[in-house]
């Protein structure tokens, strides 16, 4: 071959792999790619074998919603994967297939390298086609040929470098990490997600505000038997604040005597949040109603609906409410 076609391979090899790393230089994952990559790598808690970004499962979809959330307030890749694996029992890391778009990037870099090393095993193998007695002039400076080679190799390299920056480059961390528990929004949750967060977190102190959401929903839907378990967690858990504590053991109270007819466990209850939230109307009301429908005492439960009317910020429909009770607890009235 003569020089002048060697130096045109050399030129396209050169610029085949400049085009290449700029390619790569102005790759960007967009927040979607990002979203379905990490969600291809998680594992369905409740699904067979199928990863959350495959799968139409509601709990899935709350994960993926998750991922969504933590990628757009900033968090890395590996603190997203940890808060998954650590929130959700059962759910494991995946280990996603090297395919399509992804195979290829990380093949191409090699491609480049081995391209140009074959171009310099082969130009060392045919010095070229000029005469030995040929002028100097004419024949391949060995120096420029060697910085040539080398210049080819690095440039495989570098592809390579630049590649695995790009697929592993993250967002910044915010500060503080990923999201705590209390932050995750329960509103948009569904019940069973709820239950496998919590599963995966009983000790966390932090799970007791999604304890109590959780229990209030199965509460108002009339399920006492789903509910009674996270307000029993809640009330007995040294994490929970006044507040907390304080609802769970109404709501107990109040289970213990409207599904199972017991009055003194009702009234312990209530007493017990009373400790702790002196004045609770709803404690007192709720109390008032057993003693007048339980207990038959009609003087607790008098004293008990006063204390509420004593309260300055009752709104108006209590206030109807409690005092139409007052009424019939004192004419002695049977329990309505």
């Amino acid at each position: 071959m003569s020089e002048r076609a060697k130096n045109y391979v050399i030129a396209v090899v050169l610029v085949a792999l400049a085009a290449f790393l700029a390619v790569l230089v102005g790759t960007s994952e967009t927040t979607e790619d990002r979203v379905e990559r990490i969600g291809s790598s998680i594992k369905c808690p409740v699904c067979q074998g199928e990863a959350i970004a495959d799968s139409p499962a509601t709990m899935a979809t709350d994960m993926m919603a998750l991922i969504e959330e933590r990628v757009d307030q900033g968090a890395t890749d590996e603190e997203i994967i940890d808060e998954l694996l650590s929130s959700f029992s059962g759910a494991v890391l995946l280990d996603p297939p090297a395919e399509g778009l992804t195979l290829a990037l990380w093949l191409a870099p090699l491609g480049a390298l081995i391209l140009g090393v074959v171009v310099v095993a082969w130009w060392r193998a045919h010095p070229g086609d000029e005469d030995e007695d040929a002028a100097p002039a004419k024949k391949a400076d060995p120096r420029s040929r060697k910085l040539v080679g080398g210049l080819i190799i690095v440039g495989g390299f570098a592809g390579i470098v630049v590649l695995a920056a790009v697929l592993l480059q993250e967002p910044a961390s915010p500060a503080g990490g990923a999201a705590a528990l209390s932050e995750i929004d329960l509103a948009g949750t569904s019940n069973e997600t709820m239950e496998a967060v919590i599963a995966a977190n009983a000790d966390n102190p932090q799970i007791n505000g999604m304890r109590l959401a959780l229990a209030e929903r199965y509460y108002e839907a009339g399920d006492y038997r789903a509910a009674f378990p996270h307000y029993l967690a809640v009330a007995e858990s040294a994490g929970s604040s006044d507040a907390e504590a304080t609802t769970a053991l109404i709501r107990l109270g109040w289970m213990a005597f409207d599904g199972n007819g017991e009055v003194d466990a009702a009234l312990t209850l209530f007493d017990q949040a009373l400790q702790i939230s002196p004045g609770s109307d709803a404690a007192l009301y709720l109390k008032s109603r057993v003693l007048w429908c339980g207990a038959g005492d009609y003087d607790a439960a008098a004293a008990s609906l006063e204390a509420i009317l004593e309260d300055d910020a009752i709104d108006p429909t209590t206030a109807a409410t409690v005092g139409a009770d007052l009424e019939a607890v004192l004419a002695g009235e049977p329990c309505q």
